[in-house]
């Protein structure tokens, strides 16, 4: 249990450690960090899609190790599932909750995975 629990602490500061943002905020070649929902929906296609890639990966890691029986429901409910329909799916919830665009889109895309599987 503490490998588990230190391994999910190291993954989370390497997690925010990449988010860091390195940019001077210069033009397209800035690092988008910690976004909210205002911030991915003026992504471009390819930009959603590299960001919502990031997220699932957050998403499956954190629940690996810390709730394998997540784990197990989010891969049983979305094993089929293609980039391009979570991202619809995303989208959608985005477009339907706009009170809801300054908050984090990790913390949103989270919200929307457990309403996904439940």
């Amino acid at each position: 249990m503490k490998k588990k629990i230190i391994l999910f602490l190291f993954l989370m500061i390497l997690f925010l450690a990449l988010l860091i943002n390195y940019s001077q905020g210069e033009g397209k070649n800035e690092i988008r960090a910690f976004a909210n929902g205002n911030i991915y929906l003026n992504l471009t296609e390819i930009e959603k899609m590299g960001y919502l890639k990031g997220l699932i990966d957050m998403l499956l890691q954190r629940t690996k190790y810390c709730d394998p029986e997540l784990y197990s429901d989010i891969n049983d409910k979305t094993k089929d599932m293609t980039l391009g329909q979570r991202r619809a799916i995303f989208d959608k919830y985005l477009e339907e909750h706009p009170e809801k665009w300054h908050q984090g889109a990790a913390g949103l895309f989270w919200n929307v995975m457990m309403e996904l599987i439940r």
